[in-house]
């Protein structure tokens, strides 16, 4: 609004309400009002702008006639217009519903005589049609049987020169009143720059900003989305993310008129009111209130969840059944509907604040810059009833999912940190303990060296090591299974190929006769005579706690593995990751203990897929180091005829060929579908052909073992996780 502007209606509302009785009509209280709020941003302006004004305006702001009807418009039958009805045209028409015409009649000062001309209207609720000397000089929204609002759009038409007389010009203005009806802006004829600049300014606050505002709502949707296929667990980015795309349909009230298409094409303006304007505010809460629990990790009983249901159902059902837009109107008392939810979303957030969750502070505070501006908006526009300022409420929400935003960002880098911190201080342990092992090893062969005077007893020293290798190796070989009988529902191939001497390397199968039972593949970190012992210490624990737990859940028994190792190694740094299955017929039980991913082939599809939990989880943690205390989850799963299982420790997904590039695991997942369909040997014998080719004679440094087991029986097949 400009200086000028707000002086004409400030002298006009001051002579207005001097010249009327004090104690008037409910019209006169909202002009006084009016007056006052834009009187206070007057002063405003006043201080904040050079002074300068716009000069040569024709101010619209009063002296409109009015007629009810086509054949009174038409004979001049006009009546005189309170200027207060400017924003309110409902108590003119019968049952707050049909036409009203607007006329002012106006002359051109000197100023406005040779300049190009325009006339700013404003936003007018809800269709107009502007006429100049009885042409049509340009209308926005589209009027019965059809209608469509254009209420946010600023409505600017030039004025041709051809049109307009040296002396009285007649402005009419024809306006289609359903529930609302009003020309809330202040409305005036001047240079065409000037009237494009008013209503250019009104169009990007109340339109196009909420437009920017819509967009960036729709790539933070899509981004969220993205967070969450890649990790179902987190369910707050697919809450977030739907909060954000609702938000894009709800901002559409404000900018629908400046989208390229219209959308009375596609619906009738009563169903995009009922749909958009009305009903998507409470879905909000009920989604807020969602995002929060699962954000705060709080559960919730089922009897709280079907009540906040039916806050969100029941009044959206009211708005879907009201038959016409003046009866949508007049149902502003369902807003209520949206107090319990609101009040339930400022409980949770101060319980857990209770709890001593600091995020719950950091959310509550989020919301903080919707209450400001909604408190804003009451003041300006019920307070001090100055309607062409706008609303700022659509603004807070923006700002609130900006905050929003940046709190789950926050919450991503730390988890990423956090995980990296894990990762790094538990490799940095370890090398650690090596290097000291290292150093103290090459001390003592300082030692012996010095000790030793002759070449001869270097020698027998080295036969001695290297018998002990021998020794160790041959130790080791005796604690493996040799061969394994031809099982009754399994198809078993496997290789194992130690890198040195010493394998730390470690498979087992568990059977009673031709029945197998168990099977378990596991890695023990490091490498050496050191890991190799591990191996062995491990074979011997594991195979007792599974014979002694027979009876036990798996999970349990994996536990139990886990206990004693740390109990019985000891000092000693090496960790173990592993894979343990139990067969039951056609039904597997299986625990993944921080191990590569295992594969399961489906023989009907030929789909190869890693088996996890539901959420993608498939590992549950590590085993043999005392204080972690993990988790162990057990994934059951049924096979049919001629499925298969791919087991393999990390050398065959992490070595690497010439270029440096490893093997991974989309090579591995590729090979297993490729591979032959009924026989384990073949199977086998496929992958490792496909890694040999592919390191294309690179030497392999670690210790490569791999299983295939392929189910002989039959069984009905279970979809796997």
């Amino acid at each position: 609004m400009s200086i000028s502007e707000s002086y004409d209606i400030i002298v006009i509302d001051i002579l207005s309400i001097v010249s009327k009785k004090v104690g008037g009509s409910y019209e006169k209280k909202v002009q006084d009002r009016s007056f006052f709020g834009r009187l206070c941003i007057f002063c405003f302006f006043l201080v904040c702008t050079n002074g300068s004004v716009s000069d040569g305006r024709i101010s619209l702001s009063s002296g409109w006639e009015y007629a009810l009807s086509e054949d009174d418009a038409s004979s001049g039958n006009f009546k005189v217009l309170d200027d207060s009805y400017l924003l309110n045209f409902m108590p003119l028409v019968e049952n707050g519903r049909g036409f009203i015409w607007l006329k002012k009649t106006f002359e051109l000062n000197e100023k406005l005589c040779d300049e190009t001309l325009a006339i700013y209207l404003g936003r007018i609720t809800l269709v107009d049609e502007t006429f100049l000397n009885g042409n049509f000089i340009g209308g926005e929204g589209r009027f019965p049987p059809e209608e469509f609002s254009a209420w946010n759009s600023a409505r600017y038409y030039r004025m041709p020169k051809s049109l307009l007389k040296n002396g009285e010009n007649v402005l009419l203005v024809k306006i289609w009143v359903d529930g609302e009806g009003s020309i809330v802006s202040n409305p005036f004829i001047g240079i065409d720059a000037d009237a494009k600049n008013a209503a250019d300014r009104e169009n990007f606050w109340n339109s196009r900003l909420n437009l920017l505002f819509a967009f960036l709502m729709l790539i933070i949707a899509g981004y969220h989305f993205m967070i969450w296929i890649k990790s179902r667990a987190e369910t707050e980015n697919l809450t977030f993310a739907l909060i954000n795309l609702l938000s894009v349909f709800y901002l559409s009230v404000f900018f629908y008129s400046d989208l390229p298409f219209c959308l009375g094409n596609f619906m009738s303006f009563l169903t995009f009111q009922k749909v958009f304007s009305s009903g998507l505010p409470f879905v909000f809460p009920f989604l807020i209130a969602l995002f929060i629990k699962t954000f705060l990790k709080e559960k919730q009983t089922r009897w709280i969840f079907y009540v906040r249901l039916a806050f969100l159902v029941l009044p959206i059902v009211l708005v879907m059944l009201s038959p016409s837009y003046l009866v949508l109107r007049s149902m502003r008392w369902i807003q209520i509907f949206l107090v319990p939810p609101l009040f339930y979303i400022i409980f949770v957030l101060v319980r857990a604040m209770a709890k001593g969750k600091n995020d719950a502070k950091i959310l509550l505070l989020g919301f903080s810059p919707l209450v400001g501006f909604v408190l804003l908006d009451l003041l300006i526009h019920e307070v001090f009833a100055v309607y062409d300022f706008p609303y700022l409420s659509s603004s807070g929400w923006q700002v609130v999912i900006v905050v929003f935003l940046f709190i789950m960002a926050n919450r991503f880098v730390n988890s990423k940190q956090q995980v990296e911190d894990l990762n790094k201080n538990l490799e940095s342990k370890v090398e650690k303990r090596t290097a000291s092992l290292k150093e103290a090893n090459d001390k003592l062969s300082v030692m012996n060296s010095a000790l030793e005077e002759k070449n001869v007893l270097l020698a027998e020293a080295q036969k001695k090591s290297e018998r002990d290798m021998r020794l160790a190796v041959s130790v080791q070989k005796s604690f493996y299974s040799g061969m394994i009988p031809k099982f009754k529902d399994w198809d078993v191939a496997y290789i194992f190929q130690p890198a040195a001497g010493v394998s730390g390397d470690l498979y087992d199968f568990f059977y009673e006769g031709n029945v197998l039972e168990v099977v378990g593949l596991f890695d023990v970190s490091g490498h050496g005579i050191a890991s190799g012992l591990v191996t062995m210490l491990a074979k011997a624990v594991i195979d007792r706690k599974f014979r002694d737990g027979r009876s036990k859940p798996f999970s349990q028994v994996f536990s139990e593995i886990n206990s004693q190792l740390i109990a019985e190694k000891g000092d000693i740094e090496n960790y173990l990751t592993g894979v343990l299955m139990r067969m039951e017929g056609n039904k597997v039980k299986f625990i993944n203990a921080g191990h590569p991913a295992v594969y399961f082939r489906n023989a009907r599809t030929g789909k190869v897929a890693p088996i996890a939990l539901k959420g993608g989880e498939g590992s549950s943690g590590i085993i043999g180091i005392d204080g972690l205390n993990p988790e162990f989850k057990t994934i059951n799963f049924n096979m049919q005829k001629d499925d298969c299982i791919l087991l393999y420790t990390d050398c065959l997904n992490e070595s690497r060929n010439v270029q440096g590039d490893d093997y991974g695991f989309e090579r591995i997942q590729r090979a297993f579908a490729l591979s032959p369909i009924k026989d384990s040997k073949l199977i086998l014998e496929y992958i490792i052909k496909d890694f040999k080719k592919f390191l294309g004679g690179t030497e392999v440094k670690d210790d490569l073992t791999a299983i295939v087991l392929r189910f002989k029986g039959n069984g009905e097949s279970v979809k796997t996780n």
